[in-house]
């Protein structure tokens, strides 16, 4: 294999404060943390459940979509609700992402074997779903400390479209230099593995809790440790 692409969330990195990868049950607080750091005491108990209505509105777990929106069309809803100048829509953006990313942490197995991968000269990639349209910049963040090993990072937001739709992981074999059936792609995901299959690549499934998942996945790993002796 020249390349393999990697989901991000619960397969590279994890965010410890959030449980099962979901938002939902901390919406409230993360638009606490906007209006507190804005400056917007105007915004009352009433105006705060309309943003969380706006933000369940666009929970992909709760509404599946194959489209993707930007997180700015999003604030800009809330903010229109709010009475908000949208002047400072990128200043509520970073607040609102900030409170969920400051748990952002590293498997522990991420950082080795993304290193290994980089020693064997194997193209690396990530392509991601992005919660509620999170803008590239944002993402940039929660891969920071492993950023330089890695070639390309295609969002969901980039494509316009949203796994297991196969638009990202043609990009994303494109900007690695490849093709879709020369690239493993690793994800935690039925969604990641059906993408992977319709495209063409040899999907990977990362289980670490061991638990019973059959989604016609080429290969399933307890651990990114293992992907090194599948390289072949």
């Amino acid at each position: 294999m020249k390349a393999v692409g990697f989901d991000l969330g619960e397969t590279l990195i994890h965010y410890k404060n959030i449980s099962n990868g979901s938002f939902q049950e901390h919406f409230k607080a993360a638009l606490m943390k906007v209006i507190n750091d804005l400056s917007l005491q105007h915004i009352d108990d009433d105006l705060i459940i309309e943003g969380e209505v706006i933000l369940t509105k666009y929970n992909t777990r709760i509404f599946p979509r194959d489209h993707e929106i930007q997180d700015i069309h999003i604030f800009s809803e809330i903010f229109e609700v709010w009475g908000v100048d949208k002047s400072q829509l990128d200043d509520a953006i970073g607040s609102f992402f900030s409170f969920f990313q400051r748990g952002s942490e590293l498997y522990e197995d991420t950082l080795e074997v993304l290193t290994r991968l980089k020693e064997k000269q194997v193209r690396i990639g990530i392509l991601t779903d992005v919660p509620y349209g999170l803008n590239k910049q944002l993402v940039l963040r929660d891969i920071a400390p492993f950023h330089c090993l890695v070639d390309t990072l295609v969002t969901s937001v980039d494509v316009g479209w949203r796994k297991p739709r196969i638009e990202g992981y043609t990009l994303l074999a494109k900007q690695l230099g490849t093709t879709p059936d020369q690239m493993m792609y690793v994800g935690n995901e039925w969604k990641d593995i059906t993408g992977a299959n319709r495209s063409g690549a040899r999907s990977v499934l990362i289980n670490r809790e061991g638990a019973e998942r059959n989604w016609g996945q080429h290969l399933t790993l307890k651990s990114l440790h293992e992907l090194l002796s599948h390289l072949s």
